[in-house]
């Protein structure tokens, strides 16, 4: 284990073992693509695939898969402002669909990547992507007609996986990020599914820290088995990594703990 590693992550049950697979991009029953979501399966483009190891940074990492237990879920106090804060902006909801506007909004938003820069939202995303793995929706946010955000969401059964977002950098003080998480969380308990599957984080501090700060979360352990984890207030991951200054939560809205 990296001495870097998160203290919420260093005595967690964890298979060891290496898991790698991947397999075509396909459609899937609703029902099996639930199965996929609990065996600890992502997708992007044109594969789906799995693996709890991987490198971060140029240091190997665990890949800790997670979700939120839906029932009896709660949003924390700072959740709740971020709501508020963005009440003025229209939400559409719609089957994805890729347009210009978005591969633009793609363009700006990965700017704040400094390692791994993505290079096109079609790493992400294709023509089928509205029914592959199974339906997937767009929730776009607009401030009149100017678009500020959009994420990408796939409905299972029981089930509702979060897929990409992307965000207006000029708009920091809103969290939009934040924002559209908690639409679909939201929309995933009106819909009457039972989990919400937010991606992965690594056991090591990374821009994907925000999804630990959460109620009802769970990991899977690669072996088929998900336990509770500790909801962690949102920190400055980059100290870690000395890639510039700490982060002003002030401004950009982020919330710490409640």
């Amino acid at each position: 284990m990296h001495p870097k590693s998160l203290p919420v992550f260093r005595d967690i049950a964890f298979n060891p073992n290496h898991i790698e697979e991947y397999i075509p991009m396909q459609s899937l029953h609703t029902m099996v693509f639930d199965r996929f979501c609990e065996d600890g399966w992502c997708y992007w483009a044109d594969l789906i695939f799995r693996r709890n190891h991987w490198e971060w940074r140029g240091m190997p990492c665990r890949v800790v898969m997670l979700r939120i237990d839906l029932k009896n879920f709660t949003f924390s106090k700072s959740q709740r402002k971020c709501l508020r804060r963005n009440a003025d902006l229209k939400l559409v909801r719609r089957a994805i669909h890729i347009s210009t506007e978005h591969e633009t909004l793609f363009d700006q938003h990965a700017q704040r990547f400094v390692h791994n820069r993505p290079m096109s939202i079609y790493g992400f995303f294709s023509f089928f992507s509205a029914i592959m793995p199974c339906f997937g929706v767009q929730f776009d946010v607009y401030q009149q007609k100017r678009l500020l955000a959009t994420s990408f969401f796939h409905m299972g059964r029981k089930s509702m996986a979060g897929n990409y977002g992307i965000y207006d950098l000029n708009e920091a003080q809103r969290s939009l990020g934040t924002f559209t998480m908690l639409k679909e969380i939201e929309f995933a308990i009106e819909a009457g599914r039972e989990y919400y599957y937010p991606g992965f984080v690594y056991d090591l501090p990374s821009e994907f820290d925000y999804k630990l700060n959460f109620n009802n979360l769970e990991y899977f352990d690669w072996w088929g088995n998900w336990y509770p984890l500790e909801r962690l207030p949102v920190r400055d991951w980059r100290e870690n990594w000395a890639v510039g200054p700490p982060l002003d939560y002030e401004r950009q809205g982020d919330f710490l703990g409640e």
